[in-house]
């Protein structure tokens, strides 16, 4: 779809500069004309410029609550959803937002549906998002839907934030401990070598090894930075082949203290996703697939297709979740009872809710427990390097006082 660059002026005489995504110019205009605004000018970009355009510009999660939340109260107040798009439009300050919308705005009017009209942007609006506005527009609850989106991508933020937050510490104190060590091997290290040439003194094994490693480094250091960027192609690479892709999501759920943390933070994910999307009508077959998704570990997602294809041939959901023996027996058997009762919805949200705690609980013990080995990380590699250094001063030291 074409792009267009536009000038316009509000009812106040501010000029607004921005971009559009449309089908054509006169789209644009009528666009811009039903958010009150005075059109100066509209010329369309060329293909490379639109091409660029669409690629670039984030949408954070954020955005996506705060549009989802918005939206949602517009609809409820019995505002067309073309209206109420226009006026999320003349609000909104992301630009790559703002073009999406103006272009749903146009698809609507063409005769998409809303989810239609999302679901080409699928960078933006995940398969998750697209089936809950379709699941609205079904049951005709849209303003219901969007609420509970906005309230499932906050849970799915704040989520995030807790599993940032316990390697922010030890990440940032790693790098300021490497920052060091590279500093020494460059600029002091050099310095000591000179003196204790100077000085003509026997260097002690371990000072010699200091002083061989602190030469290569000052030789290759501006190697530092090629291996880095290629050990991190060749890892996103190397991920992308489904078989070590499963190694490694393994290798992580098996890991000592970190596992716990991923395996309760994929529970927590996928009971809260399939909650969200029972409750809005979506089928149980779609919500399973779209659930496992985001569990975000390749393991998890194989064993969770086994589920899915069991519930196909008419299997209750507990009974295939006990068979894969990856969930703990407390989710297995909570989704059973849900099952009995047909409330499934709600104890999967409580499912979602005590994981969730148990993470921030994960979070608290993991953060202490790394605190110790950074700590011996830092006494071993800056604390060694500082005693081989002064080594043959303290041996000089003894020599002068003989």
């Amino acid at each position: 779809m074409p792009v267009f660059n536009y000038l316009a002026t509000d009812y106040t005489g501010h000029k607004i500069k921005g971009r559009i995504e449309a089908k054509d110019r006169v789209s644009v205009i009528n666009s811009l004309r039903k958010t009150q605004l005075i059109i100066i000018s509209v010329t369309e970009l060329k293909e490379k410029e639109g091409g660029l355009l669409r690629k670039s510009g984030a949408i954070s999660l954020e955005d996506l609550v705060v549009f989802s939340r918005q939206l949602s109260a517009l609809v409820k107040a019995g505002i067309s959803l073309v209206r109420g798009l226009n006026i999320l439009f003349a609000q909104v300050e992301n630009k790559r937002l703002k073009e999406i919308i103006s272009a749903v705005v146009s698809k609507i009017e063409a005769g998409s549906s809303l989810s239609d009209a999302l679901a080409g942007y699928p960078k933006v609006f995940s398969p998750f998002y697209i089936n809950m506005i379709r699941a609205g527009e079904f049951s005709g609850a849209l303003d219901t839907i969007l609420e509970r989106l906005a309230l499932y991508l906050e849970s799915v933020g704040k989520l995030n934030r807790k599993v940032k937050s316990a390697f922010v510490y030890p990440v940032a104190v790693i790098s300021v401990a490497l920052l060091i060590t590279s500093l020494l091997f460059v600029l002091v290290i050099p310095k000591f070598k000179e003196i204790f040439m100077t000085l003509g003194v026997s260097l002690p094994p371990a000072t010699r090894l200091v002083i061989g490693i602190s030469e290569l480094f000052k030789k290759f250091f501006y190697l530092v930075p090629v291996i880095v960027v290629i050990l991190v192609v060749a890892l996103k690479w190397l991920t992308n082949i489904p078989q070590l892709k499963l190694a490694q999501d393994r290798l992580k759920l098996n890991l000592p203290v970190v596992g716990r943390v991923i395996r309760k933070v994929a529970v927590a994910r996928f009971s809260r996703t399939l909650s969200t999307l029972l409750k809005s009508g979506v089928s149980i077959l779609a919500a399973l697939e779209i659930g496992s998704a985001t569990a975000g570990n390749k393991v998890i997602e194989d064993a969770l297709d086994k589920v899915i294809m069991r519930v196909s041939k008419g299997e209750r959901i507990g009974e295939s979740l006990a068979e894969n023996k990856v969930f703990a027996p407390l989710v297995v058997n909570l989704i059973a009872v849900g099952e009995e009762t047909g409330d499934i919805g709600s104890m999967l949200d409580k499912i979602a809710t005590f994981y969730e705690d148990e993470v921030d609980n994960a979070v608290l013990s993991l953060t202490s427990l790394i605190e110790p080995f950074i700590i011996i990380f830092l006494g071993v590699v800056i604390g060694g390097i500082v005693l081989a250094i002064f080594l043959p001063i303290l041996q000089l030291s003894q020599l002068v006082g003989r």
